[in-house]
């Protein structure tokens, strides 16, 4: 193990670019299941638009309400604004929009995979690290993904992952989660890499070393800051193919 340590890594946006996928997925989910109707065509303009407030997902749930800003030609700043609409819409909504989304996304899945998959490409880099050390029993995935969808993207990609490490964090927080398995394999530390900021901030475990993934879905704001170390493309290739 390389110096006792884990790595962890975020899947969405780290991993995979599901943007193609998820935009699809939530437009079917809350077009069809919410609203009863698929418009005719999706605007020209929308995968600019949708792409623009996905840095502010945590969630599968979250994708839905992105829809429903859109619809509604409602704009949002930041992430306390964003998170602000989360706790408006309450637990009964955001609970049917996850069940809805995980609906679409199986739906689409069962009816073409091969199409699906297509949706749902790995970053170059990542997948060139993964297939030389897809059986590091050192590497995990940490995602809010449910695991099973993780394991299909992953089996389509010719990369054997192990499903024990394929951890599906909900609601719960990452860091705790990596805290716990420290405790669990008795390693001395882990490095975590994610594009969502809020999972990288005030870490309370020093055993936890994380990094912000430039090629994710970021704000800008977030690369030039002070708060979190950025991790690029060659630097995470490097780090994740070299692990052992």
């Amino acid at each position: 193990m390389k110096n006792n340590t884990l790595l962890f890594l975020d899947f969405d946006g780290v991993v995979c670019d599901s943007l193609p996928e998820t935009l699809v997925s939530s437009w079917l989910a809350y077009f069809e299941y919410e609203k009863g109707a698929l418009p005719a065509s999706m605007p020209a303009d929308f995968r600019k638009r949708f792409l623009a407030l996905r840095p502010f997902i945590r969630s599968g749930e979250d994708y839905l309400l992105i829809q429903d800003l859109l619809e509604n030609h409602r704009a949002v700043a930041n992430q306390a604004e964003f998170d602000h609409i989360i706790r408006e819409a309450g637990k009964e909504r955001m609970t049917r929009y996850k069940e809805n989304f995980y609906k679409a996304r199986t739906a689409l899945l069962e009816k073409d995979r091969k199409a699906w998959l297509g949706l749902n490409p790995l970053f170059a880099h990542i997948e060139r690290a993964l297939l030389k050390q897809a059986d590091n029993k050192q590497i995990y995935i940490l995602s809010t993904k449910k695991k099973e969808f993780i394991a299909e993207i992953f089996e389509g990609n010719g990369i054997v992952f192990d499903m024990k490490r394929i951890i599906y964090s909900g609601s719960e927080n990452k860091q705790d989660i990596i805290t716990a398995e420290l405790e669990r394999a008795k390693a001395a530390g882990a490095v975590f890499i994610d594009d969502q900021i809020s999972h990288l901030v005030g870490i309370r475990d020093a055993r936890i070393r994380v990094f912000l993934a430039s090629w994710g879905y970021v704000e800008e704001s977030w690369l030039s800051g002070k708060e979190v170390p950025v991790m690029g493309e060659k630097m995470a290739e490097e780090t994740i193919a070299g692990w052992a």
